[in-house]
């Protein structure tokens, strides 16, 4: 399976998974925030939607043949508005979307579904990558653009998504993050995604333990 076949949002679950034992690196809210952000950007790819002025409106009705997109874009033409990004990936309810992600993955043949019982009672469903190939063509991908390479506008915003939602930080040595910074500054879906880390995190000092409002057990 080649990640030229692959989303935005399908690219980014592949990061957001350690390679050796398919544990998620960033929590769940945060995940599914940024996959929605990510089904955004694939709209725009796609014509569905585009920027006027700081927000994101509906620009073609027309279903794109994704089941996940077209939810999408079938909330955002019901709702009727132009919103900014950062209210969109609030009013689209992303709840429990990356489970979306690693269960149509796995029926790529990408993860593998183990299915076990916590304490003999409640239900776990794990995922574990059965074929790396994808993950390993994405990451170097970034990889390339990390050492220096000068990225395309969908690598950019790929590269906004993994760095927004600090996927990118457990894939690579960012050694301060100043190139990506710049790399990914102007990028909306990315910045979205900032936007709703900084609300929902607690600034430093807000808490004497440095807790903070993410969990990795969030909805």
């Amino acid at each position: 399976m080649s990640s030229e076949q692959l989303t935005f949002a399908e690219e980014l679950i592949l990061l957001a998974h350690r390679e050796t034992d398919g544990k998620q690196l960033i929590p769940n809210n945060v995940l599914n925030v940024s996959l929605t952000a990510a089904e955004l950007a694939d709209l725009a790819e796609l014509g569905r939607v585009e920027l006027r002025g700081a927000n994101l409106a509906v620009a073609d009705r027309r279903p794109v043949g994704d089941p996940e997109l077209d939810a999408v874009l079938t909330r955002m033409v019901k709702v009727g508005k132009e919103l900014t990004p950062s209210r969109w990936l609030i009013m689209i309810n992303p709840v429990r979307k990356y489970r979306h992600y690693l269960r149509r993955l796995a029926e790529r043949g990408v993860f593998g579904a183990a299915r076990s019982r916590t304490l003999g009672l409640i239900p776990v469903e794990r995922y574990e990558y059965a074929d790396v190939a994808p993950l390993r063509e994405v990451r170097a991908l970034l990889g390339r653009v990390l050492r220096g390479h000068e990225p395309d506008a969908r690598t950019v915003t790929l590269l906004a998504l993994a760095h927004r939602s600090g996927v990118l930080g457990h894939l690579f040595d960012l050694d301060g993050g100043k190139r990506v910074e710049e790399l990914v500054r102007d990028d909306w879906a990315g910045q979205a995604v900032k936007t709703y880390v900084d609300k929902t995190t607690k600034k430093p000092g807000d808490l004497a333990d440095g807790m903070t409002l993410l969990s990795s057990g969030g909805s």
